[in-house]
């Protein structure tokens, strides 16, 4: 018998052991040989590592060799957006080695300046006013939370709720009914048939991971379009979705068992800079351009001069719609995990958006890898080792959910 990574797995091997989920569903039996189906749905569960029997060979094509040229050209661009972590840090070591091969091998370009460098910005001081007292003086009419989400809210908080009554609640959205199939359907789960009913769906994929999906993408269909002047909403929504793919994957290497609220949680971890960007552009374009004069941490930027930064925001939104606490609380301290009630969530998602803006999949704005929270990552206690097998997947992933962005392609 013999261990075997994921990543090394070819179709004919044959399971020596039984392989389950992290909510122990059994996932594939020993004695079976394994399919490219099975790889497909092993990686979509996170699953590092299997046992195979025999002693597989472990001979494979090598990968073609990055361009020199390219490999050079990331690696400075990376060292750039690293300037504020700390480069000796074990897992920020992993992450920018990571960010260097990505970007290398798909030549992925340094990131669009959003703003043209003659525009001026008045430096950000102290706060002129805290801008929760500006979004209610202002009596900003902030989007109303979709009565389907407030059903999901309570189907998820309850139990014992079954898989009819979540479908009955899903089936009241014709559109949302279609993208969730649609989503079950790919390869994102890689089922063995077609799937044309909700409750089925349920079923298969499970109550809670399918309400929380659905819960996602409720809330981020509310919010329409960001000005141009600052970014495409394509762009934000393809950072979020990734974001939220990466928490899913590290929640699972951690064995937690509601990784479908990692995955919420980090869709939404910068819903409140959407706040920002759709009505408060000036506010929202002074911090931008104050980030990139000063190098700081566009957060930072944000809570100097706001008040507040955007993940507080993100808490004050979600806190109104009556979202579950342990979303609320890891949007809300994502950038400072260490400070949060329950610290490893928060770190999950902190990790997973340090990651996602290193690799430059989207963005939501932040033009620098932000810094690591040491004792966050302490209380996480994760391997930086696995940093290589869940951005593999993550990046799968995203390819097979990339339909849920067609709206948005600029």
């Amino acid at each position: 018998m013999t261990t075997v990574r994921i990543k090394k797995l070819k179709p004919g091997m044959v399971l020596a052991d039984d392989v389950y989920d992290i909510k122990g569903r059994l996932l594939m039996s020993r004695g079976k040989p394994i399919g490219t189906d099975h790889i497909r749905i092993f990686k979509i569960w996170g699953i590092p590592q299997v046992d195979i029997a025999g002693a597989p060979d472990d001979e494979e094509a090598a990968p073609a060799p990055l361009d020199p040229a390219w490999l050079e050209a990331a690696r400075q661009e990376a060292e750039q957006l690293f300037a504020l972590a700390d480069r000796d840090h074990p897992a920020i070591k992993e992450i920018f080695d990571r960010a260097v091969n990505y970007r290398a091998a798909r030549r992925v370009p340094p990131p669009r300046d959003l703003l043209l460098p003659e525009q001026p910005s008045a430096p950000v001081n102290a706060p002129k006013k805290d801008f929760f007292e500006k979004l209610v003086e202002e009596d900003i009419a902030l989007p109303e939370i979709p009565s389907i989400v407030i059903e999901l809210n309570e189907v998820i908080a309850n139990p014992l709720s079954t898989a009819d009554q979540m479908a009955q609640v899903i089936n009241k959205s014709p559109s949302l009914t279609a993208m969730l199939l649609k989503i079950v359907n790919s390869s994102f789960y890689g089922l063995p048939t077609k799937v044309d009913r909700v409750s089925l769906a349920v079923t298969l994929i499970g109550t809670r991971e399918l309400t929380s999906l659905a819960l996602g993408i409720s809330i981020m269909s509310i919010f329409r379009s960001i000005p141009t002047s600052i970014l495409t909403m394509h762009s934000f929504l393809k950072h979020s979705l990734a974001c939220g793919l990466l928490s899913r994957l590290l929640a699972a290497q951690k064995v937690m068992r509601q990784t479908e609220q990692m995955f919420t949680a980090g869709l939404l971890h910068d819903i409140g800079r959407l706040i920002m960007f759709i009505y408060f552009p000036e506010d929202a374009l002074g911090a931008l351009r104050q980030a990139r004069q000063t190098a700081d941490p566009l957060y930072r930027v944000e809570k100097n001069g706001l008040g507040c930064h955007h993940a507080q925001i993100g808490k004050y939104l979600l806190g109104r719609w009556r979202m579950p606490l342990i979303i609320e609380n890891t949007v809300c301290f994502h950038h400072e995990p260490s400070e949060a009630p329950d610290p490893v969530p928060a770190a999950i998602v902190h990790v997973a958006d340090l990651i996602v803006n290193a690799l430059g999949i989207g963005t939501s704005g932040e033009r620098l890898v932000p810094p690591l929270d040491a004792r966050a990552w302490e209380v996480l206690d994760l391997s930086p080792s696995c940093f290589e097998g869940v951005i593999q997947q993550t990046i799968h992933q995203l390819n097979t959910l990339d339909f849920l962005l067609a709206e948005h392609r600029p």
